[in-house]
C-alpha cells in the first residue's frame, strides 16, 4: 500500500461535481417534484436546512476519497476504468444498501429509482473525474 498517490484536485472536483449532479437532480427541473411527493416532504420543510449542504461536501469529500483511495491502489488511469469502478461500487455497496428501503421500509420503487440513480450518475462521473 506505499506509494499510492491520491490527486486532491480531482478530489475537490469530484466533489463538487457530486454537488452540482444532486443540485440538479433534485431540482423542480428533473426529480425534484416527484421526489418530494414520494417523501412527504413540503417546501416549507426544507425551508432552513442550509447547513445540510456543508455536511453534504463533507459526505461528497468523503466518496471522493475513497474513490480516489481504491482508483490509486488498482492503477486506475483511464476515465472509462474509472467509471468502470465507479458503476462497481455503485451496484456492490450503494444500490444494494439502498435497495433495504423498498423491502423493509415500503418505500416506493421510483423513490429507490429516483435516489440511486442520482448515486449511479454521480459514481459515475467522479470516479471517471478522478481516474482521468
Amino acid at each position: 500500500m506505499e506509494g499510492i498517490q491520491i490527486d486532491l484536485f480531482s478530489l475537490f472536483v469530484a466533489a463538487i461535481l457530486n454537488m452540482i449532479i444532486g443540485f440538479f437532480w433534485y431540482s423542480k427541473w428533473l426529480f425534484g417534484k416527484t421526489w418530494m411527493k414520494l417523501c412527504h416532504l413540503t417546501e416549507s420543510n426544507l425551508k432552513g436546512k442550509n447547513s445540510h449542504f456543508f455536511y453534504a461536501f463533507l459526505v461528497s469529500l468523503v466518496i471522493a476519497y475513497f474513490l480516489s483511495f481504491f482508483e490509486a491502489y488498482l492503477g486506475i488511469t483511464t476515465v472509462t476504468d474509472g467509471m468502470f469502478v465507479g458503476f462497481c461500487l455503485w451496484l456492490g455497496f450503494v444500490a444494494t444498501t439502498q435497495i433495504g428501503g423498498v423491502l423493509w421500509c415500503r418505500e416506493s420503487l421510483k423513490l429507490f429509482a429516483i435516489n440511486s440513480g442520482c448515486k449511479l450518475v454521480s459514481y459515475l462521473v467522479m470516479a471517471g473525474v478522478i481516474g482521468a
